[in-house]
């Protein structure tokens, strides 16, 4: 593959993930209007924010292990062509149950397209450059999800609902004319049998570094589930514009992308053991969520938002690392699918849980909760980098 083609390859592939993640987040600013337009509980704000997570969870993994077979190229095009069609159903939409579907539909484009993706750049990323490499990968999911706090609010806010959506598909259709004319289809990618790379999880989940990553990099996706769905809600209760709310939200998120690739190019410089001390001191600077319902103007609330952006960009920059080089073993398209299914389950559980939380004890609950799971996930992330060093 000459310089130029790849660098085409490699910009259709990050400009695929982030059109596929811009789903996610795309309504969080508008979570508190639709919650009141349809008089809806926290749980319900919860499961239609969850609803995209979900789906995309559940096949991921299998879109993973089918490229390792069939090749990557016919998945990504055909969720993107999804993506761009799914996103004129939010329009009909008109109670929990619909929107909730919609999103568990647009969560399942998704998965066609992500894990995929990153299964693609894995096997092209040059061996002792696998964080740096892949730091860009997980930057455009993050400046994916910023992209779509971003769009979300400042679109609803000038021009309606209806732009919100059919920039969404529009997005989704340039990243489609991209990808069929400038990835190369990979008819034979590097992987195993999937029954040998089952096998290969289940003895690889043993080991105390993936137990790790697993983890610690779970807890920096469940802040951010608990921010998306509930950050708004509560910014709105001292007089912040839904333009306002979306940046708040995307100023986290976009830090964690900038800072990826060069937390990328440091990780690749350090030993395994400072790797997981990296890992462990980004989710303990994290557990400042719990003073979000201390911060009443948007000032403190963007800087608070900023620096839990800075500890997952530690955290997901090791995991992601580390994840690489277990894909190289057990087949890079199921392992990434899994992996992402995994380290993206708090986006997953953490609205619907906060739902709960904040129905029966406010919403500055939801954030105190999760500063307490947060603190409880790193202890038990310290306990096993304990017992990895003691095996060494």
């Amino acid at each position: 593959m000459s310089e130029v083609m790849e660098k085409r390859t490699l910009f259709s592939l990050y400009f695929s993930i982030f059109a596929a993640i811009l789903g996610l987040s795309i309504i969080s600013p508008i979570l508190p209007i639709i919650a009141e337009d349809l008089r809806v509980t926290g749980v319900w704000m919860g499961m239609i924010f969850s609803g995209f997570a979900i789906s995309r969870a559940i096949v991921m993994p299998i879109m993973g292990g089918l490229s390792d077979k069939y090749g990557r190229k016919i998945f990504i095009a055909s969720g993107l062509l999804l993506l761009a069609v799914i996103p004129f159903l939010y329009l009909p939409a008109h109670n929990e149950y619909t929107l909730t579907g919609v999103r568990l539909l647009h969560g399942l484009a998704a998965g066609m397209v992500i894990p995929v993706a990153m299964a693609y750049g894995g096997e092209i990323a040059q061996e002792g450059k696998e964080a740096e490499e892949m730091g860009t990968f997980m930057m455009m999911i993050y400046l994916g999800v910023a992209g779509g706090s971003f769009l979300g609010g400042i679109l609803w806010h000038l021009f309606g609902m209806a732009s919100v959506f059919y920039v969404l598909s529009g997005i989704s259709v340039i990243a489609l004319l991209l990808v069929l004319p400038f990835l190369p289809e990979v008819k034979k990618p590097k992987a195993s049998k999937i029954t040998e790379e089952h096998e290969s999880f289940k003895s690889i989940i043993k080991h105390d570094t993936v137990k790790i990553i697993l983890l610690i990099g779970f807890i920096p996706s469940f802040r951010m589930g608990v921010l998306l769905s509930f950050l708004p809600s509560h910014a709105s209760s001292f007089n912040v514009n839904v333009a306002q709310v979306g940046i708040i939200v995307a100023a986290g998120v976009i830090f964690i992308g900038i800072l990826l690739p060069p937390f990328g190019i440091l990780i690749d410089k350090l030993s395994r053991y400072h790797e997981l001390l990296l890992i462990i001191i980004g989710s303990f600077i994290g557990i400042i969520i719990f003073i979000v319902p201390l911060c009443h103007d948007s000032i403190t609330l963007l800087l608070v938002n900023i620096i839990i952006g800075i500890s997952a960009a530690m955290s997901i920059a090791v995991a992601t690392d580390i994840a690489v080089i277990i894909g190289k073993k057990v087949g890079m398209g199921f392992w990434m699918g899994i992996f992402n299914s995994i380290i993206f389950l708090g986006v997953i559980v953490a609205p619907i849980i906060s739902g709960v939380v904040m129905d029966y004890a406010g919403i500055n609950s939801v954030f105190y909760f999760a500063g307490i799971l947060s603190l409880l996930f790193t202890l038990i992330g310290c306990y096993y980098v304990w017992r990895w060093s003691k095996g060494q």
